[in-house]
């Protein structure tokens, strides 16, 4: 997916890991269907963010502003 940081304003290409809530429908969520608005987990490990307390954020939350069916690929803003 790419996946832009609403802060940095900088975009990144990242693995998805899971789908995590569609709002089309409830059967999408649990069969991993991916539309607009969809709630994705992404993997941000290779990006080097690190908590607090130093631990390193390995999935972070993005939202899907695109509609994936018609433009074949994945556009989202991370959630922060």
């Amino acid at each position: 997916a790419h996946v832009t940081h609403p802060e940095l304003q900088t975009t990144f290409h990242l693995p998805i890991v899971a789908v995590k809530k569609n709002p089309s429908s409830t059967m999408y969520t649990s069969l991993g269907v991916i539309t607009k608005g969809t709630i994705i987990e992404v993997n941000t490990s290779e990006l080097g963010m690190v908590t607090q307390g130093g631990k390193v954020v390995w999935a972070k939350y993005a939202q899907v502003t695109n509609n994936p069916e018609n433009d074949g690929c994945i556009n989202a803003v991370l959630l922060v």
